[in-house]
């Protein structure tokens, strides 16, 4: 098979772990490449660290992060809250994308909740068509053939729900999501407590509550595949993908190397 090379294109540090860490697992264990391009420092997402010394904490966390699934990591120096589709980040973008070739762009849906999530799933979506075309961003070659683009999962149906088009069974690989997203300690372990207001209890804040708290999204993405087909009647954790039209075709039998459904 030739080299399968996937680049997840998010909008934050821990974006990528928490949307597709079970993808990024199974990848790396396959011995394929990985980028993770974040289009924002993730300068924002705290309640008590300014944004200089957030965004150095946040670089750091997130290259421990990529150093477990041996992932290329880039982040851009956008602030967090203040991303916008610009021409000027679309052409920095394809030149991005020609850059490392994927096979697979993981990326949000333009339905997601944070406009930062919006405006990185409106730079692929304008960026799809123009990586064939020369003259724009031309210091970089036109890409030959089109990557497949991947939506991650979101649970609101405006304009219209999320199609579970590739579903992949991640329970064999939690413990592993879970070392990812714990890299990022100043999001789960600060950040979000800060945030959370189901506290009826008084368990700390440590991997314990963390894997409570992530594995909830995968079990409610298990539950839906259930509920569409019976040949998921045995999952659990799962994580689940929407095929972009403005990406290349994409094939499941092609990543058989995957636990997929």
């Amino acid at each position: 098979m030739a080299e399968q090379r996937l680049m997840l294109i998010m909008a934050h540090p821990d974006d990528a772990e928490f949307s597709a860490g079970g993808l990024m697992t199974l990848w790396h264990q396959a011995g394929y490449a990985i980028k993770i391009l974040c289009l924002t420092n993730g300068n924002a997402g705290h309640h008590q660290l300014d944004r200089a010394a957030l965004a150095a904490r946040r670089h750091d966390e997130a290259r421990q992060a990529a150093a477990l699934v041996n992932a290329e990591i880039e982040i851009w120096p956008q602030d967090d809250g203040r991303l916008v589709p610009s021409v000027e980040l679309r052409e920095q973008l394809i030149a991005a994308i020609r850059a490392y070739t994927p096979s697979v762009i993981v990326t949000h849906r333009t339905a997601d909740y944070h406009p930062d999530h919006r405006a990185t799933a409106q730079l692929v979506k304008d960026s799809a068509y123009l990586l064939q075309v020369p003259a724009i961003a031309p210091e970089q070659p036109p890409l030959r053939s089109m990557p497949s683009i991947l939506l991650t999962f979101d649970r609101f149906d405006e304009p219209r729900p999320f199609r579970l088009d590739w579903v992949i069974d991640t329970e064999a690989v939690q413990p592993q999501i879970i070392d990812l997203l714990a890299c990022h300690a100043s999001q789960v372990f600060e950040w979000l407590p800060a945030l959370v207001t189901e506290t009826d209890d008084d368990r700390p804040f440590d991997r314990a509550w963390l894997t409570h708290f992530y594995q909830r999204k995968p079990a409610a993405v298990a539950k839906k595949a259930r509920a569409l087909n019976s040949a998921h009647s045995e999952l659990r954790f799962a994580e689940a993908f929407e095929v972009s039209d403005y990406g290349g075709p994409f094939d499941s039998t092609h990543f058989d190397f995957l636990p997929s459904r």
